[in-house]
């Protein structure tokens, strides 16, 4: 299941003090969708709203897989409509509107029907498929009834958006990725992996190997060597001495560089190295194992230099095109902007209390006249080209 667009509004005492839309029609006072690809680059200043956006993406999808409740959400009260299309071509519309961490409005449409509908004190009405009529329920105000309502015979409908927010995955590139993470443990089959944790990787390695054998270490290997770092091993090993305290072996990630004698520990890579090399291990094994999902990339190319940061980019699209994965990434970096076509752009300004989405589904003819001009692409940001609407 495909993301195609999201609404989003942050109130305070009934009031909006923080959206995420798409730029107005002339004459148009409604809130305008903020329109998603297969492939996205969000690009725009600093604190105009890419990592909140990000934020949202990953919050919801933790809602609806059941992997947090809404008490937990930092923002007490707000509304979003999110809009899906499945295999089907199905269009799904989930819209979640909450007060004070109390629900007020819970919606599924799919087509032109409406298996779920639920208003205040957490009273609607909801499809059973097994009897064919919708019956009317109340559920806890503070409960999200599309993942506690959860039922493949009865309620088959609610499975897809399951799915994708327990598939979805979001990474921080400028963060750890796991380099500081190790495990105790590496020999368990049916060791439990949280795959939308990254800082599981070295699991995460273990299991792509273990089932996937020498195509997944070769693949990941691959896509090192593609982006400048030559690899003639990777693996898993004990970290000798790094843990004295410890009465156990604790094992770690460790690669052997093609022009070093002697392998590098988790612990003593360069930090860009090991970014991309988490990374690419989840990607990998996210495309091993076939499984649709979305996967978010906050300040993409960060720590990398110029040849390397622009590679990855390179390559992360050309690993989503023609796959099950929804790729949204996230810079302000120049030089991944220059690389990366306008096609995928998503350019996001601050105006007062919103964040507008431009790109190439809203804005086409502007995206499409800027083509002629024979400029860098980030000359299209930094020019506030994208405003000619």
């Amino acid at each position: 299941m495909k993301l195609n667009a999201i609404k989003y509004s942050r109130t305070e005492q009934g009031k909006s003090i923080w959206r995420i839309e798409g730029p107005k029609a002339d004459g148009n006072s409604e809130m305008q969708w903020c329109s998603l690809g297969n492939i996205n680059l969000i690009v725009g200043r600093n604190a105009t709203g890419k990592t909140k956006t990000l934020n949202l993406i990953r919050m919801v999808s933790d809602l609806v897989s059941e992997e947090k409740e809404l008490s937990e959400l930092v923002n007490a009260s707000g509304s979003f409509e999110f809009h899906f299309t499945n295999k089907s071509n199905d269009d799904i519309y989930y819209t979640l509107a909450f007060d004070n961490h109390k629900i007020i409005e819970e919606r599924l449409c799919i087509n032109d029907d409406v298996p779920l509908d639920r208003g205040v004190d957490g009273i609607g009405e909801l499809l059973h498929v097994k009897r064919n009529e919708k019956m009317e329920f109340q559920a806890p105000d503070d409960k999200i009834v599309v993942a506690t309502r959860r039922d493949p015979i009865q309620h088959p409908f609610f499975e897809e958006l399951y799915q994708w927010g327990k598939t979805l995955r979001h990474y921080s590139f400028s963060g750890l990725l796991g380099r500081d993470s190790f495990v105790s443990d590496i020999d368990s089959d049916d060791k439990k992996i949280n795959f939308k944790d990254p800082s599981e990787v070295i699991s995460v390695f273990g299991k792509g190997e273990m089932q996937f054998g020498s195509a997944f270490v070769e693949s990941v290997k691959a896509d090192m060597k593609h982006i400048g770092y030559p690899l003639d091993e990777i693996g898993i090993s004990a970290t000798k001495g790094l843990f004295p305290h410890l009465r156990k072996e604790v094992f770690g990630m460790y690669v052997k560089e093609a022009d070093l004698i002697h392998r590098t520990p988790q612990h003593e890579m360069s930090e860009g190295m090991f970014r991309s090399l988490s990374l690419i291990i989840h990607l990998n094994y996210a495309l091993s194992a076939k499984v649709p999902s979305c996967i978010l990339i906050d300040d993409i190319g960060e720590g990398l230099d110029y040849q390397r940061s622009t590679t990855l980019i390179e390559l992360l699209i050309d690993k989503a095109k023609d796959s099950s994965v929804q790729l949204i990434l996230a810079t302000n970096n120049q030089f991944v902007m220059n690389k990366v076509d306008l096609e995928y752009w998503s350019v996001i300004k601050r105006e007062m209390q919103k964040t507008v989405f431009y790109n190439y589904r809203n804005a086409k003819d502007v995206f499409d006249q800027f083509e002629l001009t024979g400029l860098d692409n980030f000359d299209f940001f930094s020019s506030n080209y994208f405003l000619k609407l």
